[in-house]
């Protein structure tokens, strides 16, 4: 019979653990480290290095543990029991381009607006043109489902038998349209019509084209602002040669006619104010972890860590600032406070099979959000609010099958939604990896994750490879989407992550 002792230790570590799996949402689990990244993730269960303060603190309680012959315990798995010391240091970034925003935001940032605004169309067929492509990037980068999220970790770690000790850092941050400037949308002209129909526009002939694009309600829109008919219809010619969403086609439309009623008011479009939200998180982790092994197959583990938060948040005019200059305008402006986590985890073993329940941010500790103003490059204060960050508990659960040691196979799920500085947009992960020691000195790993809380990007694939040098070991990984987006004018995958390492094992 199971002594109570221990009985109770792991009913009472599994149901504190489980009871804090019905948060309703919790801050996302970065990847720590090119070895769970390389393999998707699912190293929950198998976690073998510094990175059990992370991912499952139990495991330390199994190192540098041998039966009394000296031996390796039968289910000692992935022969944990050798390990003594170690030391890694490792750096990983990655980004998710959700939906069109990249490709919306290109566009806008592309435009000469200030020529646009001012001078009109000018009977300049690409200047019309770029009018259809900026009702459509305004239309779609107002969704609120369009952001680009970036992120990037490091840390350092030392382990010296059960104990380990480090320090890691993480940022995140999210740009987003949150207010779209409806207003100030007009050319400088006294007749947007007829400046419509002098533009010459190649393969269109007023005369005998039919509608393909806007419906009646939609041409009736434009024509009460002013519009002609034949101004509508090449307004059409030009939305279906560039092959408008139809999903934003009536907020296209809306615009387009504000750009009507702007032309007659005043109200043009150089002094348009759509801006980005910029919103960030900063963090800052000394984490001191221990495992208590029970018995040779069930082991408890607590990590308790000092943090230091900063939340980021700052304001820029789309039309004023380049794509790829969001992250840095991050730098101006914070909040910073400092808190202290806790977690615990448990790990069981047996031959062949292992499994893993980690539980993180328990105290749900929570850093000070970030008020301030700022002067735009039009020279308009506006005023960014970035809300408190609370980091609710994060509850993962993992199994590992290791027939031998030289061969993990893995299987992660988030027991939490997780929320990201994409204000509505959260992670539920589940990871499927594999690691294959080929020979004393390589490791391949491979991998695939999905986000089962979100359908905007479909599987992410992971590899990794593995060097092991005697005393230092180099560790490789990367993750890519399959889907692709545009930023920057190029196309690249809607995902991408990258990892490296370098490790001293004993």
């Amino acid at each position: 019979m199971r002594p109570r002792p221990l009985k109770l230790a792991l009913t009472a570590t599994t149901l504190l653990v489980l009871a804090f799996a019905t948060a309703a949402s919790a801050q996302e689990i970065l990847f720590a480290g090119p070895r769970a990244l390389g393999m998707a993730g699912a190293v929950t269960a198998s976690v073998n290095d510094t990175h059990a303060m992370y991912y499952n603190p139990a495991a330390l309680g199994f190192f540098n543990m041998r039966n009394e012959e000296g031996e390796r315990f039968d289910c000692d798995n992935n022969d944990c029991g050798r390990k003594r010391w170690g030391l890694d240091l490792d750096l990983g970034a990655g980004y998710r381009i959700h939906n069109d925003f990249g490709s919306c935001l290109d566009t806008l940032t592309d435009i000469d607006y200030e020529a646009l605004g001012e001078e009109g169309l000018q009977n300049d067929p690409q200047r019309l043109n770029e009018l259809v492509q900026m009702a459509e990037s305004l239309a779609g980068i107002s969704d609120s489902r369009n952001a680009m999220t970036a992120d990037a970790n490091g840390g350092l770690g030392v382990r010296i038998g059960n104990f380990a000790v480090g320090v890691r850092g993480s940022l995140q941050g999210t740009g987003r349209v949150t207010e779209l400037d409806t207003l100030n949308l007009g050319l400088t002209t006294g007749d947007l019509s007829g400046d419509i129909e002098a533009v010459s526009v190649e393969g269109f002939s007023s005369a005998d084209y039919q509608f393909a694009v806007f419906s009646t309600e939609q041409q009736t829109i434009l024509q009460d602002q002013g519009l002609s008919e034949e101004a509508v219809k090449k307004l059409d010619f030009l939305a279906q040669q560039e092959g408008i969403d139809a999903a934003l086609l009536d907020e296209t439309v809306d615009i387009l006619a504000q750009v009507a009623e702007g032309s007659t008011s005043g109200t043009t479009l150089d002094d348009n104010e759509t801006s980005v939200l910029l919103s960030g998180f900063g963090l800052l982790e000394i984490p001191v972890s221990y495992g208590y092994a029970l018995n040779p197959h069930w082991s408890v583990g607590t990590t308790v860590k000092f943090m230091l938060g900063r939340v980021y948040g700052t304001r820029i005019i789309v039309f004023d600032d380049d794509a790829e200059d969001l992250l840095t305008e991050l730098e101006d402006g914070y909040e910073e406070s400092a808190n202290f986590g806790v977690d615990l985890s448990l790990m069981g073993r047996y031959k062949y099979v292992q499994f893993a329940l980690t539980g993180r941010n328990l105290n749900s500790p929570k850093f000070d959000g970030y008020n301030s103003t700022k002067e735009l490059a039009n020279g308009r204060t506006v005023k960014v609010d970035v809300p408190d960050v609370k980091l609710d508990p994060q509850v993962r659960a993992g199994v590992a099958f290791i027939p031998m040691p030289t061969l993990t196979l893995g299987v992660d799920m988030d027991l939490t939604k997780n929320e990201t500085t994409f204000d509505g947009y959260d992670t539920q992960n589940i990871s499927f990896g594999l690691e294959w020691h080929a020979f004393r000195t390589l490791a391949l790993r491979a991998g695939a994750y999905k986000n089962i809380a979100e359908s905007d990007i479909d599987w992410v694939y992971t590899a990794g490879i593995g060097l092991n040098l005697w005393a230092v070991r180099l560790d490789l990984a990367g993750a890519f989407s399959t889907e692709k987006e545009e930023f920057d004018g190029d196309d690249y995958p809607s995902e991408i992550r990258v990892a490296g390492q370098i490790s001293v094992d004993f």
